[in-house]
């Protein structure tokens, strides 16, 4: 498995694996809009596009995962670990969130499991549940690019 920097080819397959989290709607802006600023991450496996992490690095001047969504065939398979190692890497705060959903309790578990923290919740949002964040402290090293 490769984790890399998008390529324009991609884009069909990572509207799509948007389009799995946050609706067909939603998912056009949300990937053109992190792939103006460079902060989308590629998992490919077989020559093909397996696993998406779109994340930005202006939260509170740290870095936050926006979404992570991973094929169906590939789902704990090791595709989202790879990619939390790689924005770890590249990222140029020592701070990095992420969040998901309340009832999300697979997720829940990955976060617990890469390392992250509770550090609170986000109520009243339009879909009715709680949103629950995680931290992680990264350690300081020296930066790749994706």
């Amino acid at each position: 498995m490769d984790i890399r920097a998008p390529e324009s080819g991609d884009v069909s397959a990572l509207m799509e694996l948007a389009a799995d989290v946050i609706g067909p709607e939603r998912a056009g802006p949300f990937i053109r809009s992190h792939l103006e600023r460079h902060h989308v991450l590629v998992a490919e496996k077989d020559d093909a596009v397996v696993g998406l992490l779109a994340y930005r690095t202006d939260w509170f001047q740290c870095t936050f995962v926006s979404l992570v969504s991973v094929t169906k065939d590939e789902r704990r398979k090791g595709v989202a670990r790879a990619l939390y190692q790689r924005v770890e890497e590249i990222s140029p705060s020592p701070r990095l969130f992420s969040s998901t959903e309340e009832t999300n309790g697979i997720s829940i578990q990955m976060h617990s499991a890469l390392g992250f923290v509770p550090s609170g919740q986000i109520d009243n949002l339009p879909q009715g549940y709680r949103e629950l964040v995680f931290y992680k402290r990264l350690r300081p090293q020296r930066r790749r690019a994706p």
